[in-house]
């Protein structure tokens, strides 16, 4: 039986992913070596981790969107989280250059993998959490991994630090979502976030429902493991 979907809503997350991936290419433009070894926002994470991140995350979107076009629930990192950390270990101490056209490459794989897809659309993919997702979230995932690991890089010089370099389209979207996935999860009878987070700016509550922000006194979203 085929899973229904709407195809407005997935135009939307596809043209968006299209902006975002663009603002990450000629950010990267002035990429330096330099930067590639600075620290990131993430624990323990180089500005060449975030990017090694960004690069795979990209081919997995290409392995879930094949393997529904030919009828099978494709798995996003073979071997697991183990070979995910491996592979990003291995690759973030490229040089900037690498890394751009690895990203690069990346990107273009990912727009052409959902140009192609057909009955993929029908389909399901398994996560590296080890949770099945109907194909037709993946811009949608995708387009919050762009978006979220250019602020976790850090490199206010070329418009990649923080919650501000979120587009606005994104923000609306996922504010949206995360919102209700967050209401869906707490306890019966509370249909809204938490004050505090209510009378941030939109990219501030997006940034705590995602767990870049903390709140003095409210617990974590933890709505992403």
């Amino acid at each position: 039986m085929e899973t229904p979907f709407d195809p407005i809503v997935l135009n939307r997350h596809v043209e968006g992913l299209a902006r975002a991936h663009q603002h990450l290419l000629v950010s990267l433009a002035e990429l330096t070596d330099e930067m590639v070894a600075r620290s990131s926002r993430l624990p323990d994470w180089t500005v060449g981790h975030v990017l090694a991140h960004l690069e795979h995350q990209g081919d997995s979107m290409v392995r879930l969107v094949d393997a529904a076009e030919s009828g099978e629930v494709g798995e996003q990192y073979p071997g697991g989280m183990a070979a995910r950390v491996e592979a990003i270990e291995r690759d973030a101490t490229r040089s900037a250059s690498d890394h751009v056209k690895g990203v690069r490459r990346s990107i273009y794989a990912v727009e052409g993998a959902f140009a192609r897809a057909r009955d993929a659309w029908y389909g399901r993919g398994l996560m590296v959490s080890g949770l099945e997702v109907p194909v037709f979230d993946l811009p949608l995932r995708r387009w919050r991994e762009v978006e979220v690991h250019c602020a976790d890089l850090g490199l206010a010089e070329l418009d990649l630090d923080g919650p501000s370099c979120w587009s606005s389209d994104y923000v609306r979207e996922d504010l949206r979502v995360m919102t209700m996935m967050f209401v869906s999860r707490t306890s019966m009878g509370r249909s809204h976030l938490p004050d505090q987070v209510s009378r941030l700016e939109p990219a501030e509550r997006l940034a705590w429902l995602l767990g870049r922000l903390v709140v003095d006194g409210v617990e974590p979203a933890r709505l992403l493991g």
